[in-house]
């Protein structure tokens, strides 16, 4: 089991190797979504930039082709929550 940390909510979840993040998180009753986007976003299939977070520690793969595309804009080190496979320990900001 990896750890994630969500720094901004000081609340840590228990994820399964390989996991996906957005999953996970909704697994543990905790919302990544900011306002009305917990209602209206893609559902996961990464459509929207509504489940963006910030990786603050730990090792995630490189940008797939659906975050490149999505946020070309933002620093490197925002993600797509709905695209992230967890395989390390993580520290992540939601609503960066």
């Amino acid at each position: 089991m990896h750890k994630v940390h969500f720094e901004s909510e000081n609340r840590t979840i228990l994820v399964e190797p390989g996991e996906n993040l957005r999953q996970a998180a909704i697994r543990n009753k905790f919302s990544i979504y900011a306002n009305i986007h917990k209602i209206l976003n893609c559902r996961g299939r990464g459509l929207c930039t509504a489940c963006a977070v910030q990786i603050i520690a730990g090792k995630v793969e490189p940008r797939n082709e659906v975050e490149t595309e999505k946020l070309a804009k933002k620093p490197t080190d925002f993600r797509m929550a709905c695209q992230i496979s967890v395989n390390d320990d993580l520290t992540v900001k939601t609503h960066p």
